[in-house]
């Protein structure tokens, strides 16, 4: 008996892909019954349904409009929300991960006995710099959450729905999806995909993403792997006012330097102390709730 499979797209202004990529899955998927597809539209500049040549598809499509851009992993949870199968797939809307490719891990998935099947990327077909910068903070991710997989920004995945009812989408923590599954003892096994070049439309991820990424690293790491959300919301405050504690000592040290402004007479220093020792009875919260638990 063969679980039913909804594949869910979350898609930001991919009004050039998404008809390319629907005939893509609908052609791959082509000997597959209750396959269900969910495509969450996140607040597009334009409406994507509207570049959807429907009546060419055959496919089971359930089309979902953010009324604002909520991100990536607030779409995939919208995407769980308004799809019914046991088993959910995973990809992005911009054809990079060629939908065959999702076939194969879902064939693998038919074929054995795992929690969820995801992916690291085959000679990724980014710029330089975009690879140079991804290796970077994986290899920092990795660190973070311990995890054992290669790829932890590899979208593409087949997973079952009860492992993702188990989590906590926030911030960007779609990128997390599998070492938060790995602490939470579901077993999942990686496979090796294909990559594409982006023919069309412009990428969401720049140098810019890549710090929020790594706060929530840093998040996942404090917390356990988020597996609690208050977790996450204690942590991310913790975080945040330790940042700003460092950017005001850092203020206060070029004023000393520059402008021979004494540090005990420095208001600025006094703030600074405060957002640390803020930060310190935060974070002492994140150890009672470790402690209660």
């Amino acid at each position: 008996m063969t679980d039913s499979l909804s594949i869910i797209i979350p898609a930001l202004n991919e009004q050039d892909n998404i008809n390319k990529l629907l005939k893509g899955i609908e052609e791959s998927f082509i000997d597959f019954k209750n396959l269900e597809v969910v495509l969450v539209d996140d607040g597009s500049d334009v409406e994507l349904e509207n570049f959807i040549d429907k009546q060419d598809l055959k496919l089971n499509l359930v089309i979902v409009r953010n009324s604002y851009n909520l991100g990536q992993s607030k779409s995939i949870e919208v995407g769980l929300k308004n799809s019914n199968s046991s088993v959910i797939g995973l990809i992005d809307g911009d054809l990079q991960n060629p939908p065959d490719q999702l076939k194969k891990l879902y064939e693998f998935y038919l074929l054995n006995e795992f929690d969820g099947i995801v992916s690291y990327r085959k000679n990724r077909k980014d710029e330089i710099y975009r690879k140079i910068i991804s290796k970077l903070a994986n290899l920092l991710l990795k660190i973070f959450t311990k995890s054992k997989f290669k790829d932890l920004g590899s979208s593409i995945k087949i997973i079952k729905r009860e492992c993702l009812d188990s989590v906590v989408f926030k911030g960007d923590m779609h990128r997390f999806i599998s070492p938060m599954l790995e602490a939470r003892g579901f077993n999942l096994h990686e496979l090796e995909v294909e990559h594409a070049e982006r023919t069309m439309g412009e990428s969401k991820y720049g140098v810019g993403r890549i710090v929020p990424v790594l706060v929530d690293g840093f998040l996942f790491y404090l917390t356990n792997g988020f597996t609690r959300p208050s977790k996450y919301a204690v942590g991310k405050l913790s975080f945040i006012l330790l940042i700003i504690s460092f950017l005001l000592n850092c203020l206060v040290i070029y004023q000393k330097l520059i402008n021979e402004v004494f540090v005990h007479r420095n208001p600025l220093f006094i703030i600074a102390m405060v957002f640390l020792l803020l930060s310190i009875q935060v974070f002492s919260q994140i150890v009672k709730i470790n402690e209660n638990e």
